[in-house]
């Protein structure tokens, strides 16, 4: 006996290892055909896109262009340009000056042919090079002076930009654009240490799935090893910002966490006053490339920019419940008190958002009488875990919203009587989700179907749906009535935002027959693009393409989890599905009509700003109306399922790098 236990021990180790080990292979495979050559590109700092007018530079004329530098070096600035009229004689002189008028850097170039000729990525590009690296101010402002000499006739033809803040200025008067500059550093080799950092954590990760796999160890303890990995090589491939509203999130979470320390808070129109500098996004700081990876990975290396240490101004605070933001607000505090860099309490927030999920849904999984796979699959979807590890209150919806379904089906199928701390845990999940999206509070009307003998009477069962419902009224008019009565009301505050006018609620008060076709003509031309969205086609600010196969991948994982198990014995009847059918459809009407009436102008016939990713409180209860009992498959089904879905978040994460990587 003690020999078949070696040998299975021994089999079990076996397939560890070699799954590992074509890991390892697949990832250096990429290193070698992508990340290698990455390395030995120049790190771009500031890129201009083309865009608009040209600036024309006449012989003796000075073009003046300021630039917020975006890192505390540089060794080469790129003025890109059309064409050039004038005679290889001529020189054009560079001076960049900082804001106390001093010169730190000095150039002339005489236009030869060979210098003339050169292009990046098949635009001309007059190029400085500086001896040495030059040191500068991270996020300060310098002034490029331009002076082009030559013959009265001479003419340089640079192109315009609208990637920079400021204008370009031509002996005093100023142009409709700014010059197109790229700023950059010396070669990229961090991103060596990034890929290394990224595949050791992937490895890592998923020889602890296979190891909890093979000990048959929970659903919710593996979903805990998978979460926790795979959510920390999220936060790093996705950097800050680079989730939609991130900005607006943080400062939000940073504002609370200042008031709890008694720090300053808002200013000059609500908006929140930073002590770390170095947390603030560049213009472009919502698209990933490689800078930001080397950036944030030296950060949290405790090597951060150079800065005055005065406050900063980091955006408006949103009008959102505070509880939206607990754990972001208590992971800055605890950084804000043990000192950590900017770069360090961003991550620490990020980190406090995830590990509340994890727990939150570990304890989702747990409770489920069946279909455990629904609630895993569901919570390590892409687009889940992108929200899952960001500053959006999306985490804290999601997690509670699987909770409470989990919590639901534990009362209506499991236990045998309901008491009033059941009561109580769900009423707080309802006063929590409420106020932060009102439209999933129909989720508790999955109570209708707990059997009122659990209640003890049909009035005491009644009387529980009355105190749910009070849980989350209460709070919601407590703090969203105002917001909500100027959105149905079809308040100006989003026309002028968005620079249209929307519908607003009253507007279909009076065409109530448009309502129909709208929902018909969204559902129609939108229903493919929900769904993927909400699988994670497409992460970041919809900027980052996952492969179809990846997604479809997932989409098939999703269906198949809420299959029966054999020996499974809880079914779902007809008339409870038909229930859940209506509760899930409710939602999703509901999630529509307010982006239509607050975000769709008049006129439209598809409502506009819905993205799939807030259907993702509900995707359970629709998952589960697939659940048969025709279909019935063995319990090793689920560890098929569990590594899939391993298989397929770590194609999600080199998906990630092979299109950011190159930027």
């Amino acid at each position: 006996m003690k020999k078949l236990n070696k040998a299975e021990g021994y089999r079990k180790l076996l397939k560890i290892v070699v799954t590992l080990l074509v890991l390892i292979g697949l990832l250096g495979m990429m290193y070698s055909d992508e990340v290698k050559p990455i390395a030995e590109q120049r790190m771009q700092y500031v890129k201009s896109e083309v865009k608009g007018k040209l600036l024309e530079l006449k012989s003796g004329e000075i073009l003046f262009q300021k630039v917020e530098m975006q890192s505390d070096s540089f060794e080469t600035i790129q003025i890109m340009y059309q064409n050039f009229q004038g005679q290889e004689t001529d020189v054009l002189t560079l001076e960049i000056e900082n804001t106390e008028g001093e010169i730190i850097g000095q150039w002339e170039l005489q236009l030869t042919n060979e210098v003339i000729d050169h292009q990046t990525e098949g635009i001309k590009v007059l190029q400085f090079n500086a001896d040495e690296t030059i040191h500068i101010k991270d996020r300060e402002v310098y002034t490029l002076n331009l002076e082009l000499s030559g013959f009265p006739e001479d003419r340089l033809y640079f192109y315009g930009t609208e990637s920079l803040h400021d204008k370009a200025n031509i002996n005093g008067s100023e142009n409709e654009q700014a010059l197109a500059v790229n700023v950059l550093g010396g070669k990229a080799g961090g991103v060596r240490y990034f890929f290394f950092g990224i595949a050791v954590l992937t490895v890592f990760g998923m020889g602890i799935i296979l190891v909890l796999l093979l000990r048959r160890e929970s659903v919710e303890k593996i979903f805990v090893g998978s979460a926790l990995v795979f959510g920390v090589i999220y936060m790093l491939v996705i950097p800050p910002y680079a989730v939609p509203d991130e900005q607006a999130h943080f400062v939000t979470a940073y504002n609370n966490s200042s008031e709890i320390l008694g720090k300053e808070t808002v200013k000059d129109g609500n908006q929140a006053v930073l002590q770390e500098r170095e947390i603030l996004s560049d213009p472009s700081g919502h698209y990933p490339t490689k800078e930001r990876y080397i950036e944030s990975m030296n950060g949290l290396l405790g090597k951060t920019y150079n800065h005055s240490g005065e406050p900063v101004l980091g955006g408006k605070v949103l009008d959102m419940p505070k509880i939206s933001y607990a754990p972001q607000t208590l992971g800055i505090t605890v950084a804000r008190l043990l000192h950590f860099n900017g770069i360090q309490l961003f991550y620490m927030g990020r980190m406090f958002a995830l590990i509340t999920y994890v727990v939150i849904t570990y304890w989702a999984i747990k409770i489920m009488p069946f279909a455990k796979m629904v609630l895993f699959v569901t919570a390590l979807l892409p687009m889940s875990m992108q929200q899952a590890m960001s500053y959006s209150y999306d985490m804290l919806v999601n997690a509670i919203a699987f909770f409470m379904i989990a919590y639901f089906f534990h009362l209506i199928y499991k236990k045998e009587r309901v008491e009033n701390k059941d009561i109580l845990i769900i009423s707080v999940c309802t006063a929590i989700i409420a106020p932060i999206k009102v439209v999933y509070i129909v989720i508790i009307g999955l109570g209708i179907l707990i059997p009122y003998q659990k209640f003890g009477t049909k009035v005491k069962k009644w009387t529980c749906a009355f105190i749910l419902g009070l849980a989350g009224v209460i709070p919601t008019v407590i703090t969203r009535i105002v917001s909500m009565a100027d959105m149905i009301g079809g308040s100006q505050g989003n026309s002028e935002l968005l620079g249209y006018e929307v519908y607003g609620g009253v507007y279909f008060l009076k065409h109530l027959g448009e309502l129909p076709k709208i929902f018909i003509e969204t559902a129609g031309e939108m229903t493919s693009y929900y769904v993927n969205t909400m699988i994670g086609k497409q992460l970041g600010w919809l900027e980052i393409e996952i492969p179809y196969l990846v997604i479809a991948g997932f989409l098939v994982l999703l269906l198949i989890s809420a299959a029966r198990k054999r020996g499974e014995k809880e079914m779902i009847n007809m008339g409870s599905k038909v229930w859940i059918g209506i509760l899930s459809g409710l939602c999703c009407i509901l999630i529509c009509f307010v982006l239509l009436i607050s975000w769709t102008e008049v006129g439209e016939q598809v409502i506009a700003g819905v993205q799939g990713r807030y259907f993702l409180p509900v995707v359970p209860m629709i998952i589960l109306l697939f659940r048969t009992k025709y279909i019935v498959v063995d319990e090793k089904f689920d560890r098929v399922i569990m590594m899939s879905t391993a298989i397929l978040e770590i194609a999600t994460v080199l998906s990630v790098l092979h299109i950011v990587l190159p930027r």
